[in-house]
């Protein structure tokens, strides 16, 4: 199976932006319905 650079890239970029994402809105939910 080939991988395509462009789909990885992609894939690596979302994964960077959900964790970076989540330590952001996570303390705020805290905040929210705590």
């Amino acid at each position: 199976m080939e991988i395509n650079p462009f789909a990885f890239g992609v894939s690596t970029l979302v994964d960077r932006n959900v964790g970076y994402i989540t330590q952001i809105i996570g303390p705020v939910l805290d905040v929210a319905f705590s």
